[in-house]
């Protein structure tokens, strides 16, 4: 809570008033402003990443063909930027089983709002001629 003085110059009215800031914070559904991008990391590992405007903070899950994701090869996060979230998810050890599309799921109390993103696996010259 903030003590504020308002003063109308028109009239000469000067008034205290108490405000409450979480009152006045604009409520707002999860909207992702673009799809993940996509980066491949030097460590081999694939972050997908996407900013999503909310108030409140989302929970945010992420899903591929339809099934959500889980598990140690999947680490998620929702960082709280100026404004908006920053949510990503990095995949552990790609494989061409794991090309296709990606889905980002964030929800709160005012509504809930996807987004989804194809990967395509880069491979590298030994993995392309490797030979069975």
């Amino acid at each position: 809570m903030s003590n504020t003085t308002i003063i109308n110059h028109n009239k000469d009215i000067e008034c205290d008033r108490t405000l409450n800031n979480d009152l006045f914070a604009m409520s707002l559904a999860p909207f992702f402003e673009k799809a993940p991008s996509i980066i491949n990391k030097p460590d081999g590992t694939v972050l997908f990443e996407c900013m999503c405007n909310s108030n409140p903070e989302p929970t945010v899950k992420w899903f591929f063909k339809d099934k959500e994701l889980s598990g140690d090869r999947y680490t998620f996060k929702v960082k709280k930027m100026v404004g908006k979230y920053a949510c990503t998810m990095t995949m552990k050890n790609p494989t061409l089983q794991d090309q296709g599309v990606y889905k980002a799921v964030a929800t709160n109390k005012n509504g809930s709002h996807s987004v989804e993103q194809t990967y395509v696996k880069v491979c590298t010259g030994d993995e392309v001629f490797k030979t069975q």
